[in-house]
């Protein structure tokens, strides 16, 4: 797994950036069982802080807590990801909207940073560098729509929206070059701060996103 790096101020948020981080790249496995003993090993911290982290994880839609006391990483369905994408489709396209009434320069900027990078990871062939550009991409959408609801809904979804992304990449390597011409399209839209545009593709783009796991998980 990654090394630790301390990043906040306190033990629970730094588990958790630890632990979702390895989630959602892979590092740990859907299924994986998580075992406090060695964590709390690996990371020097007592157990208090990995109960309190594990908690918010299980709220985030990344661990699954059982009945036993066991915790594992979340396994989702097709179904899990059928659910998903119909919120996505709706709150993503949303933020898309307003973030082109309402982005800064200094965020286009940033928007700008992730495309050409998105582009680099994907030539390549960074499957992590990808993911998390992509992950940055997409927040800084939400971040720009200047909505706290819209921003603290959507990016509940987004660990658990990275288990689906992950294996479309990994079973479709050629699908990186797609969303990345999909996400260049959404960033003109919001520097053009044409609204309806911005909704539309980003509408398209989750729609793809979905059609390309399903068609994936139907082989």
């Amino acid at each position: 797994m990654s090394q630790f790096v301390v990043k906040k101020t306190t033990l629970k948020e730094q588990v958790y950036d630890y632990l979702k981080n390895g989630i959602i790249m892979g590092e740990i496995a859907p299924g994986e069982r998580l075992i406090e003993e060695k964590i709390s090993e690996t990371l020097k911290v007592s157990r208090s802080p990995i109960r309190e982290a594990v908690r918010m994880l299980e709220k985030d839609g990344l661990l699954d807590v059982h009945a036993t006391g066991g915790v594992t990483v979340a396994n989702p369905s097709t179904e899990d990801y059928r659910n998903l994408y119909e919120i996505r489709v709706e709150m993503e396209s949303l933020a898309a909207y307003y973030a082109a009434q309402r982005r800064s320069r200094d965020e286009i900027t940033l928007m700008e940073s992730y495309v050409e990078t998105m582009r680099k990871e994907a030539d390549a062939n960074n499957l992590k560098g990808l993911l998390e550009v992509n992950f940055k991409f997409h927040e800084s959408i939400v971040y720009a729509s200047r909505n706290p609801f819209l921003e603290t809904m959507t990016l509940q979804l987004r660990g658990v929206n990275s288990f689906y992304r992950k294996a479309i990449l990994e079973k479709n390597p050629g699908y990186a070059q797609e969303a990345h011409d999909d996400h260049e399209k959404i960033y003109q839209a919001i520097v053009e701060q044409d609204q309806n545009k911005a909704r539309e593709l980003m509408r398209q783009h989750i729609e793809h996103d979905y059609q390309s796991f399903m068609i994936m998980a139907a082989k």
